[in-house]
């Protein structure tokens, strides 16, 4: 059961996917109406200026609604009041969307969340030398950019296979309420 008492001012609520990929936004697309081919075929994508296809914002926005569906357990315990939240950067297939709540202030019955998504790009994994062993759909297409790297998203960290350089970036920063019956 969640009462309001169980929770505390930054008291974070996460939930991590790592299933990006072109068969989700197609299933996606035909369960949505949503059929915009941005979201299904590479070479469309790259006709609208893209470098491939990008995942539906509203799938995107799907994860944030599913992490408070899930705590409140589809209306158990409370209900979402509000969720506002600003799509800023794209999803990518491959990407691993990171959606992260923390509580910012309870009044009442209503719990107030600051909203964070973010999306971890692999691009490539380098041997000690400096040699690509592994790359990526993002290294491939070159989704990492210039303003990337000025804005200090590129990072790097040691795995089993060599060094792997990423880009984190918050994909969809917001707000939510809910309100719990306890």
């Amino acid at each position: 059961m969640v009462k309001v008492s169980d929770l505390k001012v930054g008291q974070v609520l996460k939930n991590e996917f790592e299933g990006i990929s072109r068969e989700i936004l197609k299933q996606y697309a035909k369960a949505s109406g949503d059929t915009n081919p941005i979201h299904t075929n590479d070479v469309i994508a790259e006709r609208a200026g893209l470098k491939g296809v990008i995942a539906h914002g509203l799938l995107s926005f799907g994860f944030i609604s599913k992490l408070f569906e899930d705590f409140l357990e589809h209306g158990k315990f409370g209900k979402i009041i509000d969720i506002a939240v600003q799509m800023r950067g794209m999803v990518r297939c491959g990407d691993i969307l990171i959606t992260e709540t923390i509580v910012n202030k309870i009044v009442g019955k209503r719990v107030n969340f600051e909203v964070k998504q973010t999306t971890i790009t692999s691009v490539d994994i380098k041997d000690k030398e400096g040699n690509i062993v592994k790359q990526f759909e993002a290294g491939e297409r070159g989704y990492i950019t210039e303003k990337d790297i000025q804005r200090g998203l590129i990072k790097t960290k040691e795995v089993p296979e060599g060094i792997l350089t990423y880009r984190e970036r918050i994909a969809t920063p917001g707000s939510a309420i809910i309100e719990l019956f306890e």
